[in-house]
């Protein structure tokens, strides 16, 4: 499901559902290849147009430091040609091209190869800054050993969410060029989730607005009560969008769950991995504080033919940062489902009393004059023998009989607070 919130003037929403398809050769867009090479002292960057230029590349890269880190942005799912050299080229399985080129993909977190290797399947939704509406697209991570990760993302427009990154590694900027290519898989996520609370940010906005109008409605100020049809339309569509956007975030707790106990899967999968790290916690002094690397390539059976690992010791602590703000994320989108659930059900009730004070009205009018109505039936008879003709005053005595009539029933209505 691909849906897209619109911010204007008239609060207007517009959904647009699809359903999974695959990206198609037709696209005539190009695919662009965004590469960052960078250490603690060196920064390099490359922007190329065809996946030849690509392989030349990766050759060179092979031939060069391990310690250096290299990020492979790839803009554009929508060639498969293109996928599937990619796909060859980096040894990636028919069901991950699959995955990646598969729109309204469902976020997910796979170990490959052993644990050698990780593929991450997210969704990007963030306030685009010129169109002023939330945009939604699909993003894969392929994080591989050696300091190596890939990113596969629609190419849509030229807003590139990750700028605040790419300026950081190229300014040196904190310690993203001094840690490895683990943290830049985090700092990637840590934007991700942090644009997602920002469009609950605005989402809350309009739920406050919409909470205002309600309440000037049901304070009954005319000069302030603009609620309509359109507010309620509104109403309706964040409602909506806000299910859809609790179902699209559900799995991101059970992935961050899974990065966090990566480590274990993989020493239970390979025992080489387990049985390594038995033997140096046996080689180790009890008093030594156990510290070092994590996710050794379990491909490997000698120490000095591990690759660099996939995570270091201490990603681990900004991963409890990236739980403790999903859990930030989910608590506000059930309480702004919650919230807009008993909106739906306020303006339900306060047309329900609207109704029910006109229904009063009238039934106070229908016993106020239905009385009326049978004394003036019943005199207006034109027999010979009718007492009220034969008075010369009995025109007065009924409006009389008549006013004390009204005056008694509305006597009888402000008594009863009816009025």
């Amino acid at each position: 499901m691909r849906f897209r919130f619109r911010f204007h003037d008239n609060e207007e929403i517009d959904n647009d559902k699809s359903n999974l398809q695959l990206k198609s050769d037709l696209d005539i867009r190009p695919v662009l290849f965004h590469i960052i090479q960078y250490d603690e002292y060196h920064y390099i960057e490359h922007n190329l147009n065809s996946i030849s230029e690509l392989k030349i590349l990766l050759g060179e890269i092979s031939c060069q430091n391990e310690d250096y880190c290299t990020w492979i942005n790839i803009e554009g799912i929508h060639q498969n040609d293109i996928l599937d050299e990619l796909s060859f080229e980096f040894n990636l399985h028919n069901l991950i091209k699959e995955d990646i080129c598969t729109i309204n993909e469902r976020m997910k977190l796979d170990l490959l190869d052993n644990g050698s290797s990780i593929y991450l399947l997210m969704k990007m939704i963030y306030i685009h800054p010129d169109l002023n509406h939330i945009q939604h697209e699909q993003i894969s991570f392929i994080l591989k050993e050696n300091n190596f990760l890939i990113t596969f993302q629609e190419a849509k427009d030229q807003f590139d969410l990750f700028q605040i990154i790419k300026h950081r590694l190229k300014n040196n900027r904190g310690k993203i060029r001094l840690l490895k290519i683990d943290y830049l898989f985090y700092c990637l996520i840590d934007v991700l989730i942090e644009n997602y609370l920002i469009v609950l940010d605005r989402i809350s906005m309009k739920i406050d607005m919409i909470d205002k109008l309600l309440m000037n409605k049901l304070n009954e100020n005319p000069s302030r009560n603009d609620f309509n049809f359109e507010t309620l339309k509104l109403l309706y569509h964040i409602k909506h969008d806000m299910l859809s956007f609790r179902i699209l975030c559900k799995p991101l707790r059970e992935i961050i769950i899974k990065l966090q106990k990566a480590q274990d899967r993989i020493s239970m999968i390979n025992p080489n991995v387990h049985s390594r790290r038995q033997y140096r916690r046996k080689k180790r002094p009890k008093r030594i504080l156990l510290s070092g690397n994590y996710f050794f390539n379990p491909n490997s059976d000698h120490h000095e033919d591990e690759k660099a690992p996939l995570f270091n010791e201490y990603i681990f602590m900004y991963f409890k940062n990236l739980n403790d703000q999903i859990i930030q994320l989910q608590d506000r989108i059930e309480t702004y489902c919650d919230l807009l659930s008993s909106l739906t059900s306020f303006y339900m009730l306060i047309n329900n009393a609207e109704i029910n004070k006109i229904m009063r009205f009238l039934t106070l009018l229908s016993v106020t004059f239905i009385p009326m109505m049978f004394l003036i039936g019943l005199f207006s008879m034109n027999y010979q023998n009718t007492p009220p003709l034969l008075y010369h005053d009995g025109y007065f005595v009924v409006l009389a009989v008549l006013g004390t009539f009204i005056s008694s029933m509305i006597g009888l209505f402000r008594w009863k607070n009816l009025l």
